[in-house]
Order: structure tokens, then C-alpha cells, then sequence
């Protein structure tokens, strides 16, 4: 009968001791070696079986491959005394059922005891048998010099995990062979039920919701986003109206689900109700927040007013900030506020609304002379850019023709004050039962009457701010760089060609020119249920109007750059989705043709911009090209995942 020795004192300290140095230290300067390490000996090395060569200060082992190492006493657990003449092989055989059951699960059976028990010997073949069973954990678990029998109970959860991984490491391999099929895409892969949750990790990657991909990786995928998307297309998981972008710029999908703030302003309302006022806007815009109207002296910019019932920290106004702006997508738009602030503030939706007005007094040569700012209530009248056109001039809206020409008096004033005007054909891409439309947006004199009295709004709300020592979102920009021959003249390569010189716009609480514009003071302000920037302005608004303490200076520069890294996000998803949509729209139109517009470069590579599409491509074309010259071209390669083109002459 072998005697384990596992009563109370060997098993009441397991667990709670550090690893026993191999060594001790003695009172003179060498060591005391531990009675199972010593020259020829074998012991483990970060749970690796080594061969004890030279025992001094530092002791010299040899590793499995062959290499050798010093190492500190600390690092090593004795295994087994020898003597060894090298690193034996686990001994094969033994009995470990069996000595399982006659040892007492969860105590300490040291190595040489395990190994008598198990092959009838302990040489060190037999020792690191035992070792590597533990190492395996099916019967025995590693212990600290030895090793711990498992229950009944335990051998049994430890099968049913084992078969589990073992099952699920089948059907990943089968998944694996399956999807490697689909991988040249000649060939759709033949997934199956249950390959849904690998197909996942991989869409989970491809839509930037994890950060690594291991399965990407096991199929020989470029382990990027856009290398497992190609993927997912090849396949046919995805097709081109899936649009990853969004998603992957961490933007937040859907409409905020929060109720506004029950703020109640006390500021009573100035009713402008017989004052004509109108919000222009594009024919599919469902967001009306701005609204203009003159009464034969000044100007009325009013803007929709959320600060009447929103406050700072306000649930609906962190959700706000967070975003940054509302998302427009082709396919969906997302509110940076609840729908029930359109509901209750979009201008033109009901018979009244509530506004904020701002009211400009301008000089003959349009200067702003004065800028009141106050809550209103209004009645608008709601109209699109095609028929606000067929009014200017007709002599039914001569507010209209008012306001026209003091916006060609402010362009001019703009302009001449180092204003820089850019004018390239947009588009506007939209998606509408699963079909891609892409449509040329038409230049209308009312969208830059619209435009113009945006900007005059935005100068009166930054020198109203400013006069008033209130921390405000002013919008800056420094002077764009030298125009050059190129930049100079109306053609489409003098546009793109201005576009380069222009400079990043500066938010902050900081007043400063907006060189771009020419305007000598800036804040966005007139869109503030789209733009968190214009919704902190109109909060620092009302808290003066109504003698609260308005956000200080490092609030309000704090809530910019929050509000910009959203925005920014947004900004990323709005400009990648439309390019993902314009080549989803070629993928199923690959016969395409139409005219592009040398813009830049020079032979033989050059710069074009296709005004149908509004995209721009390279094009590698022979001597005699000259900028601005107008070439028909066709679709040569579109890379939906990668969101590449490339065209060439028709």
C-alpha cells in the first residue's frame, strides 16, 4: 500500500503558497539546491519540460528544440532528480483511470507517487507522462508539485466540454472548407443552417463592430473591413445594397428614442404671424428649420427653436452631442434629436410655430446695421426651389424680389471682401425600392437667395454674441492659399482648382473672420435640429435672453470638440455611402457612358470629374489634352468594397 501523505497539513496551504524556490539562500554567499534539482535534472521552465545542465548563481537548461538558457532559480519547478543524459519522452501506457479512482479528488499527489501509481515506476519518463496528463486535464489537474485527482463529476464536465469544442471545432472546420469555395467567386459558396454564426463574425468585422477577425484570417481574407466585404460579395452574402459605411464610422442608426426635455421657457413670444415668411427648400427636404421674410425695412431670419424646451445635459441633448449632426444617407436619414422635435419646432408643419427670430437692420451697402434676436411666432408658408424660381419676378412675391436683391447686394459685398465662390455640379444620390438613382441638382437663383440670408443670420448671431462678452460656436476659417493662373476664370478645372486652396474651418468660442465666406464674423446658427454646433449657439442665446447663467468658455469649447468628433463621423458615412451608392448604381448599369471634364493633372495622367455621376476618377490619356475639355467615357473597373473606379475614353 502506497502512503500519499495528504492529510490536513500537505492540502490546508495549496493555493495560497508562491511557487517554492528551487534554491535557498544561505548564510554564506552560495545556494543550498533543492534535493530534486541539480546537474542532470528534470524540471519545468514556464510550463515547458527542460533539462537542468549547471547549477550555479543561474542555472543553465536546455529547452525541447535544443537551445539552452540561464535562468533564475525562481523560474523552474522540480519535475524529477534524474540523473539525465537528455530530455526523456513521455513515458506511454499507465493506468490513470485507475489511479484516479484510488486517489482522493482534490488532493496533492506529488510526481513520484503519481508516476508509482499510474506505470508501477517513477523514472522521469513515467514523472513527465504524469506531467503531460495534467498538462491535458481530462482525469488530473496540474497542481504545485504534483497533481490533484478530478471528481467524478468534473471527468464528466470536462467530456462534455471537450466534445463540445471538439464538435464545434468540426463544424468550424467544415464551415471553413465550405466558404473557402466562394472565395474566387467563381463558384457561390454553399453555406449551410448553422453557418450563420460564422458568417456573422465576419459581417460583424466588414461592418467595423469588432476589431479583429480571425476566421478572415483561416480563409486567407485580407484581414481589413473592406478585404471582408469583397468577400461577403463574392459569395453573394451581401449584394451592393448593403452599405457597411455607416456603421463602421461608428454612427448611431436610428432615431433617438427619448422624450424632450420639459423645459418651459418664461420669455413670452412676439407674434409675427402676419408677417410673410417662407422656408425654401429642396422638394424632398422633410426638415424644415429655417424660415426668412422681410417687412419692407428689415430682414427676419426664423430658425427653428429647440432651446424653448431643451436644456444642456437634458437626455435628448446628450444623445444630440454625441452625434454631432443628423446623418443623411441615400437610403435613410437619422435625426440627431427625437421626432418629436420636428413635430413640435419644424416651421411650416402646423399652422403656427415657434421660432427664434432674428431680426437685421442692414446699411445701403449691406453691412449689418442692427441684429435683435428674440422668440416669435410665426406662420409659414413652406415652398421648394422650382417654384420659389417661377415666383422671383412674377410680381406674387414681391418680399421674394426684396430679399433677392439684397442677397445679390450681400454676394457682391462677400466677394469683394475676399469671399471664395466654388461652383461645381452636384448630385443628390437616393435609393427607393432597392433601386439607385442619381440626379443633377439644378442650380436655382432661390437657393442662393436661401443661402445668402443663411450666412447674413449667421454673421448677426456671431456679433450679437460677441458684442454681449457670451462664450458662443463661432466658425472661423483663415484666408484660403494664393489663387494661381489655375484657379483663375469660370471653368470647371478653375473651381476644382479653388477648392484646393481653401483652409479647415476653426469652432470655438474665439470670434474670428471666415475668410472663405469674406464675412468678417461667422457661427452656424440657422440649422440647430441638424447640427449640434448651431443647437449649442441657440442654448447660449436663451440663457442671456432669459438672465440664466449661460455655459462658460471651457464648457462650450468642450461641447465643440465633442460635438465635431460626431460630426466628423457623420461627415466620413454621409461621403463614403454616396461614392458606395454611385458604384452600386454602375454595378448594375456596367454599359454606362457619359461625358467627364478634364479638371487637372497633366499627360498622360489626368483628373476628371464626371458632373451625371458627381465623381472624380484618373484617366491616363495620350498627349493633346488641355483643361476643362470635355471627354466620353465608360466604365472600366468598379471595386464596390474597396469604393474604387476607373474609367476610360468610350
Amino acid at each position: 500500500m502506497i502512503a500519499f501523505g495528504l492529510g490536513k497539513g500537505n492540502g490546508r496551504g495549496l493555493g495560497r503558497r508562491k511557487n517554492p524556490h528551487p534554491y535557498r539562500k544561505s548564510r554564506s554567499s552560495g545556494y543550498t539546491p533543492h534535493p530534486m534539482i541539480g546537474p542532470k535534472s528534470l524540471a519545468l521552465y514556464k510550463n515547458r519540460p527542460v533539462l537542468v545542465l549547471e547549477v550555479r548563481d543561474r542555472l543553465e537548461i536546455r529547452l525541447e528544440d535544443g537551445s539552452s538558457l540561464r535562468v533564475r532559480d525562481k523560474d523552474l519547478e522540480a519535475l524529477h532528480p534524474g540523473p539525465l543524459a537528455a530530455l526523456p519522452r513521455p513515458a506511454e501506457g499507465g493506468d490513470f483511470e485507475t489511479a484516479r479512482g484510488m486517489a482522493e479528488p482534490g488532493s496533492l499527489l506529488p510526481w513520484a507517487e503519481a508516476a508509482d501509481l499510474v506505470f508501477g515506476a517513477n523514472g522521469p519518463a513515467e514523472v513527465l507522462a504524469c506531467w503531460k496528463e495534467g498538462l491535458e486535464g481530462r482525469r488530473f489537474r496540474l497542481a504545485e508539485g504534483g497533481l490533484q485527482a478530478l471528481s467524478d463529476e468534473e471527468v464528466a464536465k470536462e467530456a462534455d466540454k471537450r466534445a463540445k469544442k471538439e464538435g464545434e471545432a468540426a463544424e468550424r472546420a467544415g464551415f471553413l472548407d465550405r466558404a473557402k469555395a466562394g472565395r474566387s467567386g467563381k463558384a457561390e459558396a454553399a453555406f449551410v443552417p448553422g453557418d450563420e454564426r460564422f458568417l456573422a463574425e465576419l459581417e460583424a468585422f466588414a461592418l467595423g463592430k469588432s476589431q479583429k477577425c480571425r476566421l478572415a484570417g483561416e480563409l486567407g481574407l485580407s484581414e481589413t473591413p473592406e478585404g471582408v466585404h469583397a468577400y461577403l460579395l463574392k459569395t453573394k452574402r451581401w449584394d451592393e445594397f448593403v452599405n457597411p459605411h455607416p456603421s463602421r464610422a461608428g454612427c448611431s442608426l436610428g432615431t433617438p428614442k427619448l422624450s424632450l426635455g420639459d423645459y418651459e421657457s418664461p420669455l413670452p413670444r412676439v407674434d409675427l404671424r402676419d408677417l410673410k415668411s417662407w422656408a425654401i427648400d429642396n422638394a424632398w427636404s422633410h426638415d424644415p428649420d429655417d424660415a426668412i421674410a422681410w417687412d419692407g425695412t428689415h430682414v427676419y431670419v426664423h430658425i427653428a427653436d429647440p432651446g424653448a424646451i431643451l436644456r444642456p445635459g437634458d437626455p435628448a441633448d446628450t444623445e444630440a452631442l454625441g452625434r454631432g449632426a443628423t446623418l443623411y444617407l441615400p437610403e435613410a436619414t437619422y435625426p440627431m434629436l427625437p421626432d418629436e422635435a420636428l413635430t413640435r419646432l419644424g416651421l411650416g408643419l402646423a399652422e403656427s410655430s415657434p421660432a427664434l427670430t432674428f431680426k437685421l437692420g442692414l446699411s445701403p451697402e449691406g453691412a449689418v446695421d442692427s441684429v435683435e434676436i428674440f422668440p416669435s411666432t410665426v406662420k409659414v408658408r413652406r415652398s421648394h426651389y422650382a417654384e420659389a424660381d417661377s415666383l422671383l419676378g412674377s410680381g406674387q412675391a414681391p418680399e421674394l424680389d426684396a430679399l433677392a436683391g439684397l442677397a445679390e447686394l450681400r454676394r457682391e459685398r462677400r466677394v469683394a471682401g475676399g469671399a471664395i465662390e466654388i461652383d461645381i455640379p452636384e448630385v443628390r444620390t437616393y435609393v427607393r425600392d432597392r433601386e439607385v438613382f442619381i440626379e443633377a441638382l439644378p442650380d436655382t437663383r432661390s437657393s442662393g437667395l436661401v443661402r445668402e440670408m443663411m450666412l447674413l443670420a449667421g454673421e448677426g448671431a456671431a456679433r450679437w454674441a460677441f458684442e454681449r462678452s457670451l462664450p458662443f460656436p463661432f466658425y472661423s476659417q483663415e484666408a484660403p492659399g494664393e489663387p494661381g493662373e489655375a484657379a483663375a476664370g469660370e471653368g470647371l478645372a478653375a473651381q476644382f482648382a479653388r477648392r484646393k486652396l481653401m483652409r479647415g474651418g476653426i469652432t470655438g468660442p474665439s470670434p474670428g473672420a471666415h475668410r472663405g465666406l469674406g464675412l468678417p464674423f461667422y457661427a452656424q446658427a440657422t440649422s440647430p435640429l441638424r447640427r449640434y454646433q448651431d443647437l449649442l449657439g441657440h442654448y447660449q442665446i436663451r440663457a442671456f435672453l432669459e438672465g440664466r447663467e449661460p455655459l462658460d468658455t471651457d464648457e462650450v469649447m468642450r461641447r465643440c470638440a465633442t460635438a465635431q468628433a460626431g460630426a466628423g463621423a457623420t461627415r466620413t458615412a454621409e461621403r463614403a455611402s454616396d461614392l458606395h451608392w454611385s458604384l452600386a448604381s454602375l454595378l448594375r448599369h456596367p454599359d454606362w457612358q457619359g461625358p467627364g471634364v478634364i479638371v487637372g493633372g497633366g499627360g498622360p495622367a489626368w483628373q476628371a470629374y464626371i458632373p451625371s455621376l458627381g465623381l472624380e476618377t484618373r484617366l491616363k490619356l495620350g498627349p493633346g489634352r488641355s483643361l476643362d475639355e470635355e471627354i466620353q467615357l465608360k466604365v472600366a473597373r468598379i471595386d464596390l468594397a474597396g469604393l474604387e473606379s476607373a474609367f476610360e475614353p468610350a
